[in-house]
């Protein structure tokens, strides 16, 4: 039985967002397409009704999401931050306390004036209110029925273009198989309101760095094909990481690159960055994971549950404490193959 479901539905959660006047909007760290889109335009949205707003992310945070209209309002929270008092704090794709790094640890005494907006299979944030679509392709495509529901028509540029990002980024720009009708239409409203589709792919994913081609060359270089060729396992060591200049920034997308041979059915990237220089901190491997569709489709998102992650049935993942070589054999362990 799944009880990672909703309390509430679109127009309740409208109410108690209007009825808020000082709101606080974080997501997931280290924040993709969907989240960083999420968190500008929900609170553009919330600015617009004259809420006030304070928007956090925990770093890192890709240049090209960083580029955004919206992003230079949206601050980088550290450890040093703290999460101020607030009449409501809205927690958007994700609800998971295990991947809200540094603000996890501030949440408990928001807890009970926490709402959560998401789309994953699973969650365990403690928060008093959730919407969860587990069919929606995207926070973002909730957000805009959410909007709605919050009387805040998309005839902000600014707010469309946010909302686009993230359905087209957690889609893969409508390639995958979580792509529904609603996704179309909700992409189909964003683009009559005047979303410039082809600007914003190229500004995504056309302005990447040289150091991310360098990094993209040690993951090719490490993949092995397990078992009959079904899984394909990447790894990038520590020094993959120095001696390309590269940051977990460069990672995005890596893992989806092996799905293009036919036999493979998993992909399974494993990344240990360079150990943080506050020695306190501990070493943390993270663990992405993709499976095609079809009969013989692999949930990954129970795969990454038996690891202590989660996501969604085609794209998950799990963040780990290292050395590598140790959650390489769990991984492995846990796909039933060998290295």
């Amino acid at each position: 039985m799944n009880l990672y479901t909703s309390n509430l539905d679109l127009l309740e959660a409208a109410e108690i967002i209007r009825a808020a006047r000082r709101v606080t909007v974080i997501t997931h760290a280290k924040p993709d397409g969907d989240a960083m889109g999420a968190v500008i335009a929900m609170s553009e949205a919330l600015r617009g009704l004259d809420h006030e707003v304070t928007a956090w992310i925990v770093p890192p945070l890709a240049d090209s999401l960083g580029s955004l209209r919206g992003a230079e309002r949206v601050r980088p929270f550290e450890a040093a931050a703290a999460v101020e008092d607030t009449d409501l704090l809205i927690v958007l794709d994700t609800g998971a306390s295990s991947q809200l790094g540094a603000l996890g640890d501030q949440l408990g005494p928001h807890l009970d004036h926490t709402l959560v907006v998401d789309h994953h299979l699973s969650g365990d944030l403690g928060a008093r209110w959730r919407y969860v679509d587990q069919q929606a392709a995207a926070c973002c495509e909730i957000l805009v029925g959410l909007l709605d529901a919050m009387d805040v028509g998309l005839n902000d540029l600014l707010i469309c273009e946010a909302l686009f990002v993230g359905i087209a980024a957690d889609t893969g720009w409508f390639r995958f198989s979580n792509t529904r009708p609603q996704t179309h239409e909700a992409a189909a409203r964003l683009l009559r309101a005047g979303v410039d589709h082809a600007r914003l792919h190229a500004q995504l994913h056309q302005t990447e760095r040289p150091q991310k081609l360098a990094l993209m060359v040690r993951a090719l270089a490490s993949l092995k094909l397990l078992g009959g060729g079904d899984v394909a396992l990447m790894q990038l060591q520590p020094q993959d990481f120095t001696q390309t200049g590269a940051d977990l920034r460069d990672v995005e997308q890596f893992v989806d690159i092996p799905q293009m041979v036919a036999s493979v059915q998993t992909v399974v990237l494993i990344s240990q960055p360079p150990a943080p220089k506050d020695a306190r901190q501990e070493e943390w491997v993270r663990v992405s994971l993709r499976s095609k569709p079809g009969p013989d489709a692999v949930n990954v998102a129970e795969l990454a549950r038996r690891l202590g992650g989660g996501g969604h049935a085609r794209a998950a993942g799990v963040k780990m404490p290292g050395p590598i070589e140790k959650v390489v054999e769990q991984v492995t362990k846990a796909l039933g193959k060998r290295t």
